[in-house]
C-alpha cells in the first residue's frame, strides 16, 4: 500500500471547503441535543444562483442541484411576475423560505417590492438575513417597514399574524410556498385561505404525487367549518426535473383565487 491517492497527489491540496462532524444514531433530523461541530475549514460555504449569492450553514436547506434549481426558481419567478403589475406595490410571503432563495430571487428580478419569509430552521433564517444583506436587500433594524423580513418559527404558529398586518394594505400579496416532504401545516392552508388578500399562490413541491395532491384539494374545496374563505382553482401545473435519472421531479403550481364562493368567474 501506498500513501499516493489517485485523485489528490501529494503536491496537491484535498478541495475540501469545510468539514463538519455530528454524532447521531437516527435516520434523519437530528435534535438540537446533537449539534453540528465545526472541524474544518469555512464555517458556512457560499452558492451562486442566478443573480443572487447566498450563504448556507450545515443546518439549512439548499438544493443541491444548483443548476436545475435555477430553472426551478425562474418557473416560481414566472408565476409570480405574471400578476405583479406593480412590483414595487407588491409584497411576496415566501413560506418555508430557507435561506430566503425565492423571496431574494424574486426580489432581485424586480417582480416583488418586498418579501416576509417564515422558516423553522434557525440557522436558515440567520442565512436569510445574511443574504439579503449580501444581496443588497438587508432590514435595517430601526425601519419599522423593511423591504425584507425573515422569522424562525413553524409557519403555522405565525403566519396568521403576519398576514393581519397587511389586511389593510394598498399592496397586493402573494404567497409562494416550498415545504418539506411533508407538505403544509393544515393551519396554514387555513391562514392562507382566510387572508383573500392572496390572489396567487405558488406551490413548489418535492412531493408532487402525494402532498401536493392533499394540500390543493384543501386550497380548492368549497368552504367548510375548518376551511373557510373562497377557494383556489389550479392555473398552471410544471414539472421541473431535478433529479435526472430517477423516478423523482419538483412541481411548480399556480393557484388563483376564485371570484366567489359559488366558484362563477
Amino acid at each position: 500500500a501506498t500513501n499516493e491517492s489517485p485523485i489528490a497527489p501529494k503536491d496537491q491540496p484535498i478541495r475540501v471547503t469545510s468539514i463538519f462532524f455530528q454524532e447521531y444514531s437516527g435516520v434523519s433530523i437530528p435534535p438540537p441535543e446533537h449539534p453540528v461541530q465545526h472541524m474544518f475549514g469555512s464555517k458556512t460555504i457560499h452558492e451562486k444562483l442566478g443573480k443572487c449569492s447566498f450563504q448556507i450553514s450545515p443546518g439549512a436547506f439548499f438544493q443541491v442541484n444548483t443548476e436545475c434549481a435555477e430553472t426551478l426558481y425562474n418557473v416560481a419567478v414566472e408565476k409570480v411576475k405574471e400578476v405583479s403589475e406593480k412590483p414595487e406595490e407588491t409584497l411576496l410571503f415566501d413560506v418555508c423560505c430557507g435561506t430566503g432563495t425565492i423571496g431574494l430571487t424574486c426580489m432581485k428580478e424586480g417582480v416583488v417590492g418586498r418579501v416576509v419569509g417564515v422558516d423553522i430552521s434557525e440557522p436558515a433564517i440567520d442565512d436569510a438575513k445574511a443574504n439579503a444583506e449580501l444581496n443588497g436587500y438587508a432590514a435595517k433594524e430601526d425601519d419599522p417597514d423593511p423591504l425584507t423580513k425573515f422569522i424562525a418559527s413553524r409557519a403555522e404558529l405565525v403566519l396568521g399574524n403576519e398576514l393581519k398586518k397587511f389586511k389593510d394594505s394598498s399592496m397586493s400579496v402573494v404567497a409562494v410556498v416550498d415545504p418539506a416532504r411533508e407538505g403544509l401545516h393544515p393551519d396554514v392552508i387555513k391562514a392562507i385561505r382566510g387572508n383573500e388578500k392572496i390572489q396567487r399562490l405558488v406551490y413548489v413541491s418535492c412531493n408532487p404525487s402525494k402532498t401536493l395532491v392533499v394540500d390543493a384539494g384543501l386550497l380548492c374545496q368549497p368552504p367548510t367549518k375548518n376551511y373557510k374563505g373562497i377557494p383556489f382553482k389550479p392555473v398552471s401545473a410544471q414539472p421541473v426535473d431535478m433529479f435526472p435519472l430517477t423516478t423523482h421531479c419538483e412541481m411548480v403550481m399556480a393557484f388563483d383565487r376564485l371570484d366567489n364562493i359559488d366558484g362563477e368567474e
